[in-house]
């Protein structure tokens, strides 16, 4: 039954994200939504003043940690950093129109995009990306996938909330 095994995967990665999060949450995250879904890249982004910064990747050779994308110039990213609603780009034609690193997402083999945004209470923290072939995520795909970028406000926030310690 593929509920039970969606709850219990999330059941493992929450409690990781709870307890230990430096002991693999990221490397949790990719495991169950590549179980649960599939992809082709899965990539973590944290937002760190105008820049999203890379935390994670499925694909460090193509999509290093530590790359960045300036949100400063992208209209369509701080939107939905603003907004903080997930985006489907279904096709080459939204990858194409949406993102300015299409041709290295096309060269993966990927033609579509699920954006889902790490939020919380104090605003969106950052984005969960998976990238497949055309036409792979569906709406229900979102349902998915949200939980898993909600666990991800828990280690930074707390990390935040460190970092403002005197």
């Amino acid at each position: 039954m593929k509920s039970a095994r969606a709850l219990e995967l999330f059941s493992h990665t929450s409690e990781l994200a709870i307890r230990n999060p430096d002991a693999g949450l990221y490397r949790a995250i990719e495991g169950a939504l590549n179980e649960l879904i599939g992809f082709k890249l899965l990539t973590i982004l944290r937002l760190k003043g105008a820049r999203l910064v890379r935390t994670h990747t499925s694909d460090s050779a193509t999509y290093p940690s530590g790359g960045y994308k300036d949100i400063t110039d992208d209209q369509w990213l701080r939107s939905i950093l603003s907004d903080g609603v997930p985006v489907i780009s279904e096709d080459s034609t939204k990858v194409r129109e949406r993102f300015v690193d299409h041709e290295a997402i096309f060269a993966m083999g990927c033609g579509s995009v699920l954006n889902i945004p790490v939020t919380s209470a104090l605003g969106t923290l950052g984005s969960l990306n998976l990238l497949h072939e055309a036409y792979w995520f569906k709406p229900e795909h979102i349902v998915l996938v949200r939980p898993y970028a909600l666990l991800l406000a828990v280690p930074w926030l707390a990390e935040e909330a460190h970092n403002r310690r005197p």
